[in-house]
């Protein structure tokens, strides 16, 4: 099937979810069992956009800020002139707005180069089995991932099961190393 119509599909079903935050509770539970995060100074995480039933990902925030305060969270401010996104510290004094589009952005935060970034957390509606995914179709994600080191660790977040595969992925296309889902998490073979 194409990004197009998956993603029109995944859109819905995600609007009619019921269980959002004991899903997204459950994925931040498979997050820091499978991972070893000793190693991960800076980690790049999306705020949800609540009117669009995201993924809490504030579950992730709170653990890492109680119990890995070794781990600098990092969010983006999103450049819709360019389809790109700047990568912002978020620490306990962030003040945190929604856009126009109700991205929650940091206002005022200190900036972080992409290149220092060791693990990101990738939003997605849904993914195929080979490790492709489809996001809101505009490619923020693949352009910042473009400027990040080669060994930076890839993980998408899903509330979903994978597809058999995304018809149209092109060379742009940034492809996970990682998917947390709230039972497991699958490894993809790069």
């Amino acid at each position: 099937m194409t990004k197009d119509r998956l993603r029109e599909q995944f859109l819905l079903k995600r609007k009619k979810l019921s269980n959002l935050q004991e899903k997204s509770r459950a994925i931040s539970q498979q997050f820091f069992k499978f991972f070893d995060l000793s190693e991960i100074k800076r980690l790049h995480i999306f705020l949800p956009i609540l009117r669009q039933n995201e993924i809490n990902t504030w579950f992730i925030v709170d653990e890492i800020r109680q119990n890995y305060s070794h781990i600098i969270p990092i969010v983006s401010r999103s450049k819709f002139e360019t389809c790109s996104m700047e990568s912002y510290v978020l620490d306990s004094d962030t003040k945190i707005v929604e856009n126009d589009w109700g991205i929650p952005e940091p206002i005022h935060a200190i900036k972080c180069p992409d290149d220092t970034i060791d693990m990101v957390l990738i939003p997605l509606l849904c993914f195929d089995r080979q490790g492709f995914r489809v996001g809101y179709g505009k490619g923020f994600y693949d352009r910042f991932l473009a400027n990040c080191r080669e060994d930076i660790i890839k993980v998408g977040l899903s509330l979903f099961e994978s597809v058999d595969e995304i018809d149209d992925v092109d060379e742009y296309d940034v492809r996970m190393d990682f998917c947390v889902m709230s039972d497991r998490v699958l490894l993809f073979n790069n």
